[in-house]
């Protein structure tokens, strides 16, 4: 029998995930006789609640929200700079209730808390690959922070800080298109430098890099048309210098999943990607900001037991 405990965001979805819990609520318990649960109340909550719940048995951990529950969970799962998760046989379910979900979209999560509950009793584990970023360069001390979707760096990082400050209640697709076009206008491409498996160093200006687990960011944007969350990848898609207006006329190829057409877009598939500049590059993950260049990505295979 699981040992379950529910982590619900009441922030997500623009503070409607609050209002909506007595209906989850009542769905899970006509799927679970015992579970508990608790609201986070701050930025990064979630993390450590998971680890106490792993280390005190729990072995299915629900969470309740978008992109950024599901990455405080997800980092949860392993001690802080270990690549092992605290208990491999735990679980992790999502009921989508965020203003993004991408993941989850990809993952063909259903919307409707019915269905989606449903889901994580009846289905079975899936091993997921997550992310892994080691920041930091030779004088500082190491940093490590976990995702489960797309980390980027340059262009849509500099769209999350732009919307660092904006009202929860009033974020979402539309709004995070209105902070790409609002950012496009000051923003110039970096000259950055990459290794990828250990081999020789590239340089070049780019747009934007994005490190993709998953495939879709920015509230429906297919950055990484091919990405699998299993097959012990990553997909780095790098996007060369371009103009205001070229980038524009290329955004509708992001929502359609035929960016990879363009000739100024390349994929590579790695395991690790070494990214530092001269610049100062921001880089996001999973929607959330903070952090510089230089860092490195890796991967971690079949990581998380995910239910879908």
């Amino acid at each position: 029998m699981d040992k379950v405990n529910v982590i619900v965001n009441p922030f997500s979805a623009r503070g409607k995930t609050e209002k909506r819990w007595v209906l989850i609520k009542d769905v899970i318990k006509s799927y679970y006789r015992e579970f508990k649960y608790i609201f986070t109340e701050k930025p990064k909550q979630a993390t450590e609640i998971v680890r106490q719940n792993l280390q005190d048995g729990f072995d299915l951990i629900i969470g309740v929200g978008g992109d950024g529950t599901l990455n405080e969970i997800a980092n949860g799962f392993f001690k802080n700079h270990a690549s092992e998760a605290i208990n491999q046989d735990a679980a992790l379910g999502m009921i989508p209730s965020g203003t993004g979900s991408d993941f989850v979209r990809y993952m063909k999560v259903p919307c409707d808390f019915r269905q989606s509950v449903a889901l994580i009793k009846h289905s079975r584990k899936r091993k997921i690959d997550v992310g892994k970023i080691i920041f930091g360069g030779e004088a500082t001390p190491p940093r490590t922070q976990y995702f489960v979707n797309v980390a980027d760096f340059g262009l849509g990082a500099e769209v999350v800080k732009r919307l660092a400050d904006c009202n929860p209640q009033k974020r979402g697709a539309m709004t995070y298109y209105r902070g790409l076009l609002a950012t496009l206008f000051n923003y110039r491409s970096k000259k950055i430098t990459i290794e990828i498996d250990g081999g020789r160093a590239m340089e070049g200006r780019y747009v934007i890099g994005a490190v993709a687990n998953g495939r879709i960011f920015g509230g429906g944007m297919v950055i990484a048309p091919e990405a699998q969350p299993d097959d012990g990848l990553l997909d780095l898609v790098l996007v060369d210098d371009m103009g205001v207006l070229e980038i524009i006329g290329n955004t509708p190829r992001l929502y359609t999943g035929t960016i990879a057409r363009n000739p100024k877009v390349k994929i590579i598939k790695a395991k690790r990607v070494r990214v530092y500049s001269d610049d100062e590059v921001n880089i996001e993950y999973d929607g959330e900001g903070g952090e510089r260049l230089p860092a490195e990505f890796q991967v971690v295979e079949r990581a998380i037991n995910f239910k879908q």
